[in-house]
C-alpha cells in the first residue's frame, strides 16, 4: 500500500507537516463517522502499525485510502471497488488478517453484503459477497464474538430490517480464513443504526454500540459479545429520533462520554457513564448550545482530554473546540473551506485529523480536497493539503474477472464457427441479435466522383479487418434502459434466476447517473433506438453487457463499421448509387416525420444489418480526425486501424440519422462529435453520460472473434477522455 516510489515525492510535497506526539497510533477507538454523502474511517489497513484513513462513498461504494507515510503525511491513491452501491452501513475490522483491517459494506436496497480486503498499493482483493441473512441489510459491525470457533479475527454482526414475523434482527457470522459462517439470529426491538466497535472504557473490552429505533424516541445500546451472545452492558432511552453520536473522553470520567446531536440543530447532549451497584448506567443528560446549526461532529483524540471538530450549516465553516462536559464547547481554531468548496467531513487520527472539502458548485458532491491538521501547543495547525483521488469511472478491477469469464466460455475458435445468434440478457427477457461478419479487405473512403462526398473521406485506402459479429439492430431503449436504470433490471431478477457472481461483477460496472430530462424526447421507447448517450456511456454499456453475458462486446472502429455497412459493395450506398432508393432502406429527413422510427422496419444490407443508413447515427471507437485517412494511406494495406481517443471531442459517428439528408447516409460518410451536443445541459460540469442536444445519436455493438488480453479490454471500455 506504500510503494517506495511515492515516498520521496510525497515527503517533499508535505514537508510542512507538524510532528505528532507519542499518542498510541492504532487500536484507539474505532469509529465510523457518517455524513450525508460519505463514511470516514481510520485504522491500520496495511499492517504497518500506523493509522491509515479511509473515505467510503455512499452512492457507489468506492473506498479511498490515505496511507500513513509519516507524521501528518498521507498518500492518497486511486479508489477500491466494493461492488456495493447505495451503501447504508460500513464496518472496519480484522476480517481476513489479524494484523490489518478490512472493510465490510451493506446496502439495504440492493440486499447486498460485500467484504473488501486491502492487499497492495491501492489494490483490493476481489470482494467477498455474503448471502444476506434477511432482507434489507442496513447496518454492519465487526466485533469479536466469543464461543466455539473463536479466532483472533473480528466477526460480523449484521442488522436486517424486513424479516417475518418480526421485521428486525441481528445475525452473527463467524470469520474463518476468508469464509463467513452464520452463527445465530437475535431479535431486535427496532432497526439498529450507527453501529461502532468501541471500548466505552479506554483500553477496555470492545463493545458493539448502536442506536436502536423506537416509536417515539431511540435507544442507545452497547452490547458485549464475549460469551458468543449479546449481553447488554448499558442501555438508555430518550434519544431524539434521527440523532447521531460520537464518543470521547471529555469530562474526566474513567468512561467515555457519549455526545448526541441532530444535523441542522444547535444542541449537543452529553451522557456521562458511571458504575452503580456493579452495573454501568448513563447519568442525567446535559445539553449545550452551539452558535450555529450543526452539520457533523468528529472527535479529535489527544492525550488527556479529547477535543471535538464541528462542521456547521452546509459546511461553510467549522471549528476545533475544547469541551469539558460542564460548559459549552470553546473554539480554539476556526476551520474554513477553500474557495468554491464546503467542508464535507473529517477523519481523525491521533493528535490530528484530515479535513475534507467538496465543491460548492457543479455536479460533483463528493470530497475532492483535503488539509491535515495537527495539535501543536494547544491549537490546531494546518499542514499537508492536496487533492483526493477522483471517483470518476475507471472500473479496472472488474476487467480481469470479466476477461477470465469470456475466455472460459469461448466456444467459437475460428471464423468457420461463427453463426448468427440471438441472445437474452441474463436475468431479463430482453433479446438482441448478432450477425457474423467475415474478415476481409476493402477500400475505405469515397472516390472523388461520388456525389455528396467530403474531403475527410479521402484518400481511399486499403484496409484489412478481422472477423466479428455485429448487432443486427441499433441498441434499443429496451436494452439500454436495463443499464441506465438498475431498478428496471431488478424487476426481472424477482422472477428470473440469475447467477450471483455475474450480478456482482456487472453491478460493479459504473452506470449512468439519473437523467435530468426524459431522454427519448417524446419520440417513443419500446422498440425504438436508444439515443443521446455520450461516447463514454456507449463504451460503458459494452463493458456492462460483457460482464452480464460473458461475451466481449465493444463499439466498432470506424473501419469495422464501414466494412460491415458496405457488406462487400463498393457503391455509394450498400444497395447501389441511386439515392432515390434510400427510402426503402433508411429513415432520413425525407421520410422520418422529424423523429426516429422503430428499429428493423427497413430493408437490411447484404449481411443482414438493419438501419446502417439513417434512423440514428452511430458511435465508433475512433477519435474523429479529418486527416486520418491520409495517415492510413501512407502504409499500404492497413490492418485493423483505430484512431485511439486522447481527448473528449471529437469522436467519430457514421451512418446518418433521421435528421440528415441522403448524402449523410452514404457508406463512407463520417462526422465528428461536438461540445455543442451538450449545449443545453444545465449541469456544471456537464454530464459525461447524456447529450442534451444530440437526439440523433445512438450506437450498435460488435463482438470480435479474437478476444484481446485484459489490458486491451480496458482501453476499449475506459478511454480516460470522459471529462470535457
Amino acid at each position: 500500500m506504500k510503494p517506495l516510489s511515492h515516498i520521496a515525492t510525497t515527503a517533499a510535497l508535505f514537508a510542512a507537516a507538524t510532528t505528532l506526539s507519542a499518542l498510541a497510533d492504532v487500536n484507539h477507538a474505532t469509529f465510523l463517522y457518517e455524513t450525508e454523502r460519505e463514511f470516514f474511517a481510520n485504522n491500520d489497513f496495511d499492517g504497518d502499525g500506523k493509522t491509515d484513513l479511509a473515505i467510503i462513498d455512499r452512492e457507489n461504494g468506492r473506498i479511498r485510502l490515505g496511507a500513513r507515510m509519516g507524521e501528518g503525511v498521507f498518500l492518497w491513491e486511486k479508489y477500491l471497488n466494493s461492488g456495493v452501491k447505495d451503501v447504508t452501513g460500513v464496518a472496519v475490522g480484522r476480517l481476513f488478517d489479524a494484523k490489518k483491517d478490512s472493510f465490510a459494506l451493506v446496502s439495504a436496497d440492493a440486499n447486498l453484503i460485500s467484504l473488501v480486503e486491502v492487499i497492495g498499493a491501492s489494490q483490493g482483493a476481489t470482494p467477498v459477497v455474503i448471502p444476506p441473512p434477511g432482507l434489507g441489510p442496513n447496518t454492519i459491525a465487526a466485533v469479536d464474538v466469543g464461543g466455539a470457533g473463536n479466532s483472533p479475527l473480528h466477526d460480523l454482526v449484521i442488522n436486517t430490517t424486513f424479516n417475518t414475523p418480526e421485521p428486525n434482527k441481528i445475525t452473527l457470522f463467524r470469520a474463518d480464513g476468508g469464509k463467513f459462517t452464520k452463527i445465530s439470529d437475535v431479535p431486535m426491538p427496532g432497526a439498529a443504526t450507527k453501529a461502532n466497535r468501541l471500548p466505552l472504557k479506554p483500553g477496555g473490552l470492545d463493545l458493539l454500540c448502536m442506536i436502536v429505533g423506537g416509536d417515539d424516541s431511540d435507544t442507545f445500546r452497547a452490547d458485549d459479545y464475549a460469551s458468543g451472545k449479546p449481553q447488554t452492558a448499558v442501555s438508555f432511552k430518550g434519544i431524539e429520533s434521527g440523532s447521531d453520536y460520537v464518543a470521547g473522553t471529555f469530562s474526566g470520567s474513567p468512561w467515555r462520554d457519549l455526545v448526541f446531536y441532530k444535523s441542522g440543530e444547535t444542541k449537543l447532549t452529553l451522557y456521562s457513564l458511571e458504575e452503580a451497584g456493579g452495573k454501568l448506567q448513563a447519568g442525567a443528560p446535559k445539553s449545550f448550545e452551539m452558535a450555529q446549526p450543526i452539520k457533523n461532529v468528529f472527535v479529535l483524540p489527544v492525550e488527556g482530554v479529547d477535543k471535538i471538530v464541528t462542521l456547521f450549516g452546509t459546511g461553510e465553516v467549522g471549528g476545533v473546540f475544547t469541551f469539558d462536559g460542564k460548559s459549552a464547547p470553546k473554539q480554539i481554531t476556526e476551520l474554513k473551506p477553500e474557495e468554491n468548496s464546503v467542508l464535507s467531513g473529517a477523519a481523525p487520527f491521533p493528535n490530528g485529523f484530515m479535513l475534507a472539502m467538496a465543491p460548492s458548485i457543479g455536479r460533483i458532491k463528493y470530497s475532492t480536497r483535503y488539509v491535515v491538521y495537527s495539535m501543536s501547543g494547544g491549537s490546531c495547525v494546518a499542514g499537508a493539503r492536496g487533492s483526493l483521488p477522483s471517483l470518476a469511472d475507471t472500473d479496472d478491477t472488474t476487467v480481469p474477472v470479466i476477461h477470465k469469464t469470456i475466455v472460459a466460455d469461448l466456444k467459437e475458435k475460428a471464423e468457420a464457427d461463427m453463426r448468427a445468434y440471438t441472445n437474452t440478457i441474463p436475468g431479463t427477457q430482453v433479446q438482441y441479435v448478432m450477425m457474423p461478419i467475415p474478415g476481409g479487405e476493402f477500400t475505405m473512403g469515397s472516390p472523388a466522383a461520388e456525389k455528396g462526398r467530403k474531403d475527410d473521406e479521402s484518400p481511399q485506402h486499403k484496409v484489412k479487418v478481422e472477423p466479428f459479429w455485429m448487432g443486427a439492430f441499433e441498441i434499443s431503449w429496451n436494452e439500454y434502459e436495463l443499464f441506465m436504470y438498475p431498478d428496471e433490471e431488478r424487476k426481472f431478477k424477482d422472477t428470473i434466476k440469475t447467477d450471483p457472481e455475474v450480478d456482482k461483477v456487472s453491478d460493479a460496472v459504473t452506470r449512468p447517473s439519473k437523467p435530468y430530462v426524459e431522454m427519448s424526447f417524446g419520440m417513443g421507447k419500446d422498440g425504438y433506438p436508444a439515443i443521446a448517450m455520450t461516447h463514454h456511456a456507449a463504451n460503458k454499456y459494452c463493458h456492462w453487457l460483457s460482464a452480464k453475458t460473458g461475451h466481449f462486446y465493444r463499439l466498432p472502429t470506424e473501419a469495422e463499421w464501414e466494412y460491415a455497412c458496405r457488406a462487400g459493395t463498393t457503391t455509394t450506398y450498400y444497395f447501389g448509387d441511386d439515392a432515390s432508393k434510400l427510402p426503402e432502406y433508411a429513415w432520413f429527413e425525407q421520410n422520418s416525420d422529424f423523429k426516429y422510427q422503430k428499429i428493423g422496419k427497413k430493408k437490411p444490407n447484404p449481411w443482414g444489418l438493419y438501419d446502417m443508413c439513417g434512423n440514428v447515427t452511430e458511435w465508433c471507437l475512433d477519435q474523429y480526425d479529418p486527416g486520418w485517412y491520409a495517415k492510413c494511406s501512407q502504409n499500404g494495406l492497413v490492418a485493423n486501424p483505430w484512431s485511439r481517443a486522447t481527448q473528449p471531442y471529437p469522436h467519430c459517428v457514421k451512418g446518418g440519422s433521421w435528421d440528415d439528408p441522403a448524402a449523410a447516409c452514404r457508406s463512407a460518410a463520417r462526422r465528428g462529435s461536438e461540445r455543442a451536443w451538450k449545449m443545453q445541459d444545465p449541469q456544471l460540469p456537464k454530464s459525461y453520460w447524456y447529450l442534451s442536444d444530440a437526439q440523433w445519436v445512438g450506437f450498435r455493438i460488435i463482438r470480435p472473434l479474437k478476444v484481446p488480453p485484459p489490458e486491451e479490454l480496458l482501453k476499449y471500455w475506459i478511454t480516460g477522455t470522459e471529462k470535457d
